[in-house]
C-alpha cells in the first residue's frame, strides 16, 4: 500500500487528496478486521539489513506460517470466524483443540494478519474470507486444499533432483490415470489465480464481437469464459483432457458460466486443434512443457488459426540475465516439481519459437501485481 500525502502547514493540499480512500462515513462491517482498529500485520518501516543469521533462518523457518494456515484450515478456525467474530473460549469450545496450541496458533495468525484482534474479539478479514473458507462467496479454496499436496512435494525435493524427476507428477497421463479427486484439486488450486489473472489478460488483449476463441490446455476454463463474458457474441472453446473438463464444468458452473464456453476433449501434444478460429490462447501450458512439445503446440495452434489470426500467449517466464526474481525462480523449481519437463521460459526463448513458427510477435506485457506473469500477443504470419 502506498503512503498517503503528507499534509502541509495548511492541511493536504486539494489536487493531492487521495481518490482510492470511501466516502467519509462509510464503514466496511466490524468483522472486516480493519488494521486501524486492532492488532493486525505490523506496518512496514525502514530496517537496517539483516545479518546473515537471521536471513538464513528466515529461509529455513518459511514453512512455519504456511502449517499455521493449514492447521487452522483443517480445523475450521477461518470459517468459525467468517460466521461471526469470537473469542479465544469461543474457538476453543468449536474446535475443541488443546489451549496452550490454540493461543499459540492464534498468535501466529495474528501476525502475520491472517487473523485480527481488537481486544478479546478475533475476526477474519473480510477479503480474505473466499480464500480461505470453503463455501464462501467466490470461493477461491482452491489454492489452500492443494497446498498439502506441494508441502509434501517440497519436502522430497532433494530425492527428485537426484533422480531428475517430479515429486508429484501432473503430466497428462498423470491426470489420466491418477484420482479424480487429486485432478478436481489440481485444477481449482490453479483457478484460484486463474479467476483474477483472466480479467486483466482480456483487458491487456482483448478480442473482436463476434470472433472465436480456443483455449488450449484451459485447465477451469476461466480465461475463456471470461472472454466470452466481456466480449459480445464470442464463440470460446476449451480443449482439454476429459478430467479436467470434467472438473471444470464444475468449477465454471459455481462461477455462473458454465454454458459460456463449449467443452472439447482432447491431448494438445497428440490431437489436432480445432479450428479454424480467430484467436488461440495457450495460458500456464508452455512451463509446463519441453521445448520439443512447445513447438509442437505452437504449429498445431498456427493450423487452426486464420491467416492474421490472434496467439496469446500467457504464463510465467523467466529473465535472461541479471539476479532472478524470486518469484520466478521459485516457481520454476515448482515445475520441476510438478512435471517431467517444466520450467519457467523466458520471453525471449518463447518469442524465438515464435518466430521459428511463423507468428510475430506485437507485444510483451506484464500482467503486474499481484501477478508474476506476462502475455505475449503475436500474429499468425503467411
Amino acid at each position: 500500500m502506498r503512503p498517503g500525502p503528507h499534509p502541509g502547514p495548511m492541511g493536504p493540499r486539494p489536487d493531492r487528496e487521495r481518490r482510492d480512500r470511501p466516502p467519509q462515513g462509510a464503514r466496511k462491517p466490524y468483522r472486516t478486521g480493519v488494521q486501524s482498529a486492532g492488532e493486525g500485520p505490523p506496518r512496514p518501516s525502514p530496517v537496517a539489513e539483516e545479518p546473515a543469521l537471521g536471513r538464513i533462518r528466515a529461509l529455513l523457518s518459511g514453512y512455519q506460517p504456511t502449517a499455521a494456515m493449514l492447521a487452522a484450515y483443517s480445523l475450521g478456525i477461518f470459517t468459525e470466524l467468517h460466521n461471526k467474530p469470537q473469542t479465544r473460549d469461543d474457538l476453543l469450545r468449536a474446535t475443541g483443540v488443546d489451549a496452550r496450541g490454540l493461543d499459540a496458533l492464534l498468535d501466529a495468525l495474528i501476525s502475520v494478519g491472517v487473523v485480527h484482534r481488537h481486544g478479546p474479539t478475533l475476526v477474519l478479514p473480510r477479503d480474505y474470507a473466499p480464500y480461505l473458507v470453503p463455501g464462501a462467496d467466490g470461493d477461491a479454496t482452491g489454492m489452500i486444499e492443494m497446498a498439502p499436496d506441494l508441502v509434501q512435494a517440497w519436502a522430497d525435493l532433494a530425492r527428485g533432483l537426484k533422480d531428475g524427476t517430479p515429486r508429484h507428477r501432473l503430466s497428462s497421463e498423470a491426470l489420466l490415470a491418477g484420482d479424480p479427486e487429486r485432478v478436481r484439486r489440481y485444477i481449482r488450486g490453479v483457478h484460484t489465480t486463474s479467476r483474477e489473472a483472466a480479467p486483466r489478460v482480456v483487458e491487456l488483449a482483448p478480442l473482436l464481437p463476434g470472433s472465436s476463441l480456443l483455449d488450449v490446455g484451459g485447465g477451469s476454463g476461466i480465461f475463456a469464459a471470461e472472454y466470452a463474458r466481456r466480449t459480445p457474441d464470442l464463440k470460446a472453446f476449451v480443449f482439454d483432457l476429459p478430467p479436467t473438463l470434467e472438473a471444470a464444468r464444475s468449477i465454471l458452473r459455481a462461477e455462473g458460466l458454465e454454458d459460456a464456453v463449449e467443452y472439447t476433449p482432447g491431448d494438445y501434444r497428440l490431437d489436432p486443434f480445432p479450428g479454424p478460429v480467430d484467436a488461440v490462447l495457450v495460458s500456464n501450458v508452455f512451463q509446463t512443457e519441453s521445448e520439443e512439445n512447445a513447438l509442437l503446440i505452437l504449429r498445431k495452434a498456427h493450423e487452426a488459426l486464420r491467416p492474421g489470426g490472434t496467439l496469446l500467449v500467457h504464463g510465467g517466464m523467466a529473465e535472461t540475465s541479471g539476479t532472478p526474481s524470486a518469484p520466478i525462480a521459485h516457481f520454476s523449481l515448482l515445475m520441476y516439481v510438478l512435471f517431467d519437463e517444466g520450467r519457467a521460459w523466458s520471453a525471449e526463448k518463447i518469442s524465438e519459437w515464435l518466430a521459428q513458427e511463423r507468428f510475430g510477435v506485437r507485444v510483451i506485457r506484464p500482467l503486474g501485481s499481484p501477478f508474476h506473469t506476462k502475455l505475449i500477443v503475436a500474429s499468425r504470419l503467411e
